[in-house]
């Protein structure tokens, strides 16, 4: 029995010493946050959308081109045979958008800047949330590959034992295939966890903007803190700081603008100013120039109402985005509040393990346990140690949806040199 002594004494150092992990160097999430903070695709696509925006806002608020005519005659042969082609006439012509309408357009454009800017911090809420999930996973699955390889130590073990006491022929060769299974079951299990902590640091690298074979060793740990959100003035803070209503908000002005802008361009018409320089032989004069159309044939009343039709789609849009946030929030809150209690209960069946894999060692060696009763216990253990880091990593999962949903992610602060 001192073999069977000896593996439940191996399991009981790495079970009580993995409840904590030591972070070595390597990326803590903050550090993950902030390369994700610059590197991400859709960080990098976001900031130049501003950049296009603000384009866009200086293009509406130039004037429109100003129009050049010439007129040449002479072209016509003459008695010599020849053409004596000149400028007879040329103007120069500014459009005008009917008064007003320039300073709307050019509102609309700076508003176009603020939705950029309020879609880069949208962006970043969704990325960073899906950079916390994935570290958090990534350090799940770590304490998960460190569970599956000492299982197969176990398991091994386990299976020389039985062997040697089959040999002595205190135990059945049952007994023995059955622990030749599960120590073919503890391998696979290995091979499945470490393939799917591979994938999860791949799909981290492609958040941070990375090739997606890149080594990458995080530093901090799988630890459990209180959740620290109280559901009060929680749905004011979402109202205030959500990234996305800011940006609806930004839109129902915008439609505002234009419902008034379709008002003006149906009463008011569009003039153009010039001049006009003449130059023929039996008239030589400059002239100013003045123009004007106007939207007789409908008034523009198509393009009012279709204006008016989208400013009060937008206004119901963002009413139904103010119900959606309470619910995102209320629903945050208590799948965090869950998760949190989760991680206490798991905790106290994790606390409880050390006892029953010592009492049911013992039971074994004294034959009071069976070696089916054995083997399930030996599962109990192993499958709680994982719901424990399980319902850590859920935890951190649910507070990083809970901070997104009232938009509690900050910006990263540059890196100090």
């Amino acid at each position: 029995m001192k073999l069977l002594s000896g593996c439940y004494f191996f399991i009981f150092l790495f079970f009580i010493g993995t409840t904590q992990v030591s972070a070595d160097d390597g990326l803590s999430l903050k550090e993950a946050l902030r390369v994700a903070f610059d590197q991400n695709p859709d960080m990098v696509q976001a900031r130049h959308e501003i950049a296009a925006s603000k384009g866009r806002w200086l293009e509406s608020e130039t004037l429109p081109d100003i129009e050049m005519s010439v007129d040449i005659g002479g072209l016509r042969k003459g008695g010599d045979d020849t053409r004596h082609g000149h400028v007879d006439v040329f103007s120069a012509k500014q459009p005008l958008t009917p008064l007003g309408t320039r300073f709307l357009r050019g509102r609309i454009g700076a508003e176009g800047i603020t939705v950029a800017e309020e879609s880069l911090r949208h962006i970043w809420a969704s990325v960073a949330t899906e950079i916390r999930k994935n570290y958090a996973r990534i350090l799940a699955q770590e304490k998960a590959l460190e569970v599956a390889n000492e299982n197969i130590q176990m398991t091994r073990q386990f299976l020389l034992q039985i062997e040697t006491r089959f040999q002595s022929g205190n135990a059945l060769q049952s007994e023995v295939l059955r622990a030749k299974i599960e120590n073919t079951r503890a391998e696979n299990e290995f091979l499945v966890t470490q393939k799917e902590f591979k994938i999860s640091k791949g799909e981290l690298n492609l958040l941070l903007g990375q090739a997606v074979t890149s080594d990458i060793t995080l530093s901090d740990v799988l630890s459990y803190e209180p959740l620290h959100f109280q559901y009060q003035g929680l749905v004011e803070q979402a109202l205030k700081e959500r990234a996305d209503i800011k940006i609806e908000q930004a839109e129902l002005q915008s439609a505002k603008k234009r419902h008034f802008m379709a008002w003006l361009e149906s009463v008011l018409p569009k003039m153009s100013v010039g001049v006009e320089r003449t130059m023929e032989d039996f008239e030589n004069d400059t002239s100013i120039v003045l123009e004007a159309s106007y939207p007789i044939w409908g008034l523009h009343l198509g393009k009012v109402r279709a204006a008016k039709a989208e400013q009060k789609k937008q206004k119901e849009k963002l009413e139904a985005l103010l119900r959606q946030v309470n619910l995102d929030v209320y629903a945050a809150f208590l799948e965090a509040e869950l998760a949190d209690r989760q991680v206490l209960i798991h905790k106290k069946s994790l606390d409880a393990t050390n006892e029953l894999l010592r009492q049911i060692t013992i039971q074994y060696e004294e034959g009071e346990a069976h070696f089916l009763s054995f083997l399930e216990n030996i599962q109990t253990i192993k499958e709680t140690r994982l719901a424990y880091f399980s319902a850590l990593k859920t935890f951190q999962e649910k507070v990083g949806t809970l901070e997104k949903a009232i938009q509690a992610i900050p910006i990263p602060q540059e890196k100090t040199p």
